[in-house]
C-alpha cells in the first residue's frame, strides 16, 4: 500500500542550512517520519522552476523573486503570482490525500479552494497572522467595500477548509468566535537542539565589541510592522551608558531610516542578514532579546518565530506590545512588557536584572524550561501529525485539534 500523499504549501519554505523561519521544514519532516509522502510547494529567487529531493521531501521551487524591502503593491503582485503558479503546480500532483495551506498572506487560500473544487482534495488552512485584520489595522486597505470583500474571502477560506489551525491561542480563539467551529492550535517551534543557553565566548564578545556589557539584541525582519524606532529611542536615552550594547540583526525596508536615526549612537550596531549559525553565535552573547511591533491589537495575536528562538536560547525576553505572548513570558518569569512610548520604563524594569545577576540567570532558566516543555519540535511535530490521523482525532485543546 502506497503512503498517503500530503501537499504542503508555504511560500517561504526554508531548510536549516538556509536559515530563516524553518517551522515548515520541521513539520513536513515529521510527516515523512510518520510514513506520509510529502510534496512541498514553495518559491525561490531563481529564474527557473526546480524540483529537489530534501531528506524525504519532494520540494517544488517556483521562480518568484521576493525581498522583504518590497513595497505594498509589489508584495501584492508577488503574493498573487505565487498563488497562480502554486495552483498550477498543485493540480498536477496526483493521488493527493490532503493539502496543507500555510498563510500568510490570506490569498493562499485560493490554492486550497482550487484543490478542493477541481480535484476533490480536502485542505487544512494554517493561520499565522490575522489577515485582513492586521493590514487593515496598520492602515492599509482603507476602502470599506474592499475590507468587506477581504473579510468575506477570509470567512470563505475558513469555512471551506476541513480543518483550521492557528499559530497562537489568540488566533485560535479569534477564529473560533467568528466561524463557530473548533480550531486547532499548533504554535511556532523552539529548536531546542540548535539553540541552547551558552556561556559568553570572549572571542565573540570582542568581535561585536560587547565584552563586559549587557547586550540587547533585536533580530528578524526590519519593516514597518516591527516599529524598531522604539528600540533606538531606548538606545538614545541610554547613549551615555558604557555598560550596554545594542545589536540589530536583519534587513528590510526600514533599515536605511533606522541607520540614519542611529547616527551618533556608538553603542548601536547593525549586523545585517545572518544565517542560522551566525544568529546562534550572536544569541550566545546576548542577555536580552527585544521583540518589537507596531502597537495595533491584531499584532498582539501573532506568533513571532524570534520569540521561540530566544526562549530556546534561554534569553530574557522584552516585548513592547501587549498580547498573549507578553502575558506568557511575564507569567513564566522569563520577560516583561516595556511600553514603546516610554523608553525609561525599559530601563526601570531591566534594572533589577542588572543589579542582581541571579535574577537574569533565573529568567534564562525559565525561558529554556518553557521552550522545552511547551514548544519543542518533537512535541509539536507529533501534534502536527495527529491532525492527519482523522480516524482518531485528539480531544485536547492545547496544541492539537478538536476534530471538526
Amino acid at each position: 500500500m502506497l503512503p498517503k500523499k500530503i501537499v504542503y504549501v508555504y511560500q517561504f519554505f526554508r531548510t536549516p542550512e538556509e536559515g530563516g523561519i524553518i517551522r515548515s521544514y520541521y513539520l513536513s519532516r515529521s510527516l515523512v517520519d510518520a510514513g506520509y509522502e510529502v510534496e512541498v510547494i514553495t518559491s525561490h529567487n531563481e529564474k527557473q522552476y526546480a524540483c529537489r529531493q530534501i531528506e524525504g521531501l519532494t520540494v517544488h521551487y517556483l521562480p518568484l523573486h521576493y525581498e522583504q524591502r518590497y513595497g505594498t503593491f509589489r508584495r501584492l503582485y508577488v503574493y498573487l503570482a505565487f498563488v497562480l503558479k502554486a495552483i498550477g503546480c498543485a493540480l498536477r500532483i496526483r493521488n493527493v490525500y490532503r493539502c496543507y495551506i500555510a498563510s500568510v498572506p490570506l490569498s493562499v487560500g485560493f490554492i486550497g479552494l482550487a484543490m478542493k473544487w477541481f480535484k476533490g482534495v480536502p485542505y487544512y488552512f494554517e493561520v499565522g497572522d490575522l489577515w485582513p485584520r492586521t493590514p487593515i489595522e496598520m492602515g492599509y486597505f482603507k476602502n470599506r467595500f474592499l475590507q468587506k470583500f477581504l473579510y468575506g474571502l477570509e470567512h470563505l477560506f475558513y469555512e471551506q477548509a476541513e480543518k483550521v489551525i492557528g499559530l497562537s491561542p489568540a488566533i485560535q480563539s479569534d477564529i473560533e468566535e467568528r466561524i463557530n467551529r473548533p480550531v486547532a492550535y499548533i504554535s511556532n517551534i523552539a529548536d531546542c537542539e540548535f539553540y541552547q543557553p551558552r556561556s559568553k565566548d570572549p572571542a565573540l564578545e570582542n568581535r561585536w565589541n560587547a565584552a563586559g556589557k549587557t547586550v540587547i539584541t533585536y533580530f528578524g525582519s526590519i519593516g514597518k510592522v516591527v516599529a524598531l524606532d522604539a528600540l533606538l529611542d531606548i538606545a538614545r536615552l541610554g547613549q551615555n551608558r558604557t555598560d550596554l550594547s545594542f545589536l540589530i540583526v536583519g534587513t528590510g525596508s526600514e533599515l536605511p531610516h533606522l541607520k540614519q536615526k542611529a547616527v551618533g549612537l556608538d553603542h548601536v550596531q547593525f549586523l545585517g542578514h545572518v544565517n542560522k549559525g551566525q544568529l546562534r553565535d550572536i544569541l550566545s552573547i546576548t542577555d536580552v532579546a527585544y521583540l518589537s511591533y507596531l502597537d495595533v491589537p491584531a499584532l498582539g495575536t501573532n506568533s513571532p518565530n524570534k520569540l521561540f528562538e530566544a526562549l530556546a536560547a534561554g534569553k530574557l525576553c522584552v516585548i513592547n506590545i501587549r498580547g498573549w505572548h507578553c502575558d506568557m513570558i511575564e507569567s513564566e518569569g522569563c520577560g516583561f512588557y516595556a511600553d514603546q512610548k516610554n523608553p525609561q520604563q525599559f530601563y526601570d524594569k531591566l534594572k533589577p536584572y542588572l543589579q542582581q545577576p541571579e535574577f537574569l540567570h533565573q529568567a534564562s532558566e525559565n525561558a529554556r524550561r518553557l521552550a522545552e516543555t511547551q514548544f519543542s519540535r518533537q512535541k509539536l511535530g507529533a501534534d502536527f501529525v495527529a491532525l492527519f490521523n482523522v480516524e482518531q482525532p485528539s480531544l485536547h485543546r492545547n496544541h492539537v485539534l478538536v476534530n471538526s
